[in-house]
């Protein structure tokens, strides 16, 4: 089988369900963007790998499995968007989500300003995917709307609501492990 079909050549898409739509369709928006938002964690992954102010042992325990593990869980939350009602929860992995930031947020200094997005490669990335998953978030509200589904069906937007939080305080972390204190607005 051939990698090009030639079936999009004229700016239109298959949904999971074989219906054609406009490649700007607000689903194939919201799925577009996650796949984006993919790239950029396996990128940000790449970094913490390489990052030498990580201590290895921490890479290879912690960043690593956790990257990859959201990794996995967005290849299910581009599935629960191109298949609505597919009976994906994300309850679960919202709870892991919460756990993960409030065992960040207590190894750092209380937050009690805004900080600007700067410090190491990674942690900029960290912030770079932060906005990304906002944007996928929007996305998604919208292909929602449009569609008459309700946004608390599958958790969907909660696993990404919770998923910038992390991105957020993980920036802050690879910063921290970096030696870079937050730098304040």
């Amino acid at each position: 089988m051939s990698l090009y079909t030639r079936k999009g050549d004229s700016g239109d898409t298959s949904l999971p369900d074989g219906k054609r739509v406009s490649k700007d369709n607000a689903r194939v928006e919201a799925y577009g963007d996650v796949d984006e938002l993919t790239s950029q964690i396996s990128f940000l992954n790449a970094l913490c790998s390489a990052d030498g102010n990580i201590p290895a042992s921490r890479r290879v325990s912690y960043y690593n499995p956790l990257l990859e593990r959201i990794v996995r869980e967005l290849f299910a939350v581009g599935g629960a968007i191109a298949c609505p009602g597919s009976g994906t929860a994300f309850s679960e992995e919202i709870k892991v989500l919460e756990t993960e930031i409030d065992s960040i947020e207590h190894s750092l200094p209380p937050l009690k300003c805004f900080i600007l997005p700067v410090g190491s490669q990674a942690s900029c990335q960290c912030q770079v995917c932060r906005t990304v998953c906002r944007r996928v978030e929007r996305r998604v509200v919208t292909f929602l709307r449009e569609n008459g589904i309700d946004p608390d069906s599958n958790g969907v937007l909660k696993y990404l609501n919770r998923l910038s939080d992390l991105l957020f305080a993980l920036s802050r972390r690879l910063n921290a492990d970096a030696g870079i204190a937050d730098k304040k607005l």
